[in-house]
């Protein structure tokens, strides 16, 4: 009788945490028309640990980086873990989950959003990073570091609580797309064929104020290079190419500081975008802050050249596993 009473209490048990997760599932945004950065996190635990650079940073990363381009230019392979507003200490505890079981060969981190102070906090970019981050401790640590003061941490390991409102809203994608969605992106990188021309003119940074890079901000990305050297894996510091004025030259020249620390090298790509031949009237969504398609593609053809210079880097084009995976890609 004992272990007939054991194996109900189990059985219950079970019941509930798959009835747990299906709703937290059901309830979760599913992002199929719009806002598909949302996708972008959950996709990356699909793909099957074929990548030997991972790239982590904001929407500039994910907009930008066309690993599809890496792989035809030079047999790079390569995956991007960035989202919408993606804090230094996001892409930090990307980067931990990234490695736990894999070891790339280089790790790319991009700087564009580390001129925002520390207090920084943007709720919905922040679910779409960590909603499809699978349970670990760098899950839970960067719930900790990244939710705000009136923020809940239970609210993000069971996703219901925070979206139990949405009953109300529910369809029938929502059962549908509980458990999988088509994938949307491309090892990481989402195309944005939209154009939307960037004032004419040379780019200058009219940022004003104090220029300071926060103190958090400077300790994650600290945090981000030494964990990858402690682990021997290559580390680059970049800054995507963009037409924004929203930057300093002195953030430059205090991540550069940071780079030479540590023996890295850190690139702003503003300084190249005629290398790289951007035309921010056609190669831009949204006045010169993104890359679009196009855009994606020129930058992308430029790294795969700079990476496979500066780096020790693999071309995996003759190995018929990357080869198929890729294959898979192009044929989305």
């Amino acid at each position: 009788m004992k272990i007939k009473k054991l194996i109900i209490i189990l059985l219950k048990i079970t019941v509930g945490i798959f009835l747990v997760v299906t709703l937290n599932r059901i309830f979760m945004p599913k992002y199929i028309n719009e806002n598909k950065d949302g996708r972008i996190t959950q996709e990356y635990y699909r793909n099957s640990g074929l990548w030997d650079v991972i790239f982590v940073g904001s929407s500039t990363v994910h907009s930008g980086v066309n690993p599809l381009v890496l792989w035809q230019e030079k047999g790079i392979s390569s995956y991007v873990r960035a989202n919408a507003s993606q804090t230094m200490w996001i892409s930090y505890y990307m980067i931990e989950d990234a490695v736990r079981c894999h070891k790339p060969d280089l790790v790319c981190i991009d700087t564009t959003f580390i001129k925002y102070g520390d207090d920084f906090v943007e709720e919905p970019s922040t679910r779409k990073s960590l909603d499809g981050m699978r349970m670990s401790s760098s899950k839970i640590r960067c719930i900790e570091a990244s939710m705000g003061e009136d923020e809940s941490i239970w609210d993000y390991l069971i996703p219901l609580f925070r979206y139990h409102s949405r009953w109300k809203e529910l369809t029938l994608d929502d059962f549908r797309y509980a458990y999988y969605n088509k994938p949307v992106t491309v090892n990481g990188y989402l195309p944005d064929d939209e154009i939307k021309a960037a004032q004419p003119g040379e780019l200058i940074y009219e940022k004003d104020g104090d220029t300071e890079l926060s103190s958090r901000n400077v300790e994650y990305l600290r945090k981000s290079i030494e964990l990858c050297r402690s682990r021997g894996i290559q580390v680059f510091l970049f800054k995507v190419p963009s037409h924004s004025s929203n930057w300093s030259l002195d953030y430059d020249r205090q991540i550069d500081e940071i780079a030479a620390d540590y023996g890295v090298s850190y690139v702003n790509f503003d300084a190249y975008n005629e290398d790289i031949g951007l035309d921010y009237s056609v190669d831009t969504p949204d006045e010169g802050s993104h890359l679009n398609t196009t855009g994606a593609t020129k930058f992308s053809e430029y790294l795969a050249g700079y990476l496979w210079d500066g780096f020790s880097l693999r071309n995996r084009a003759g190995d018929k596993k990357y080869s198929d995976a890729f294959d898979a890609l192009t044929d989305r």
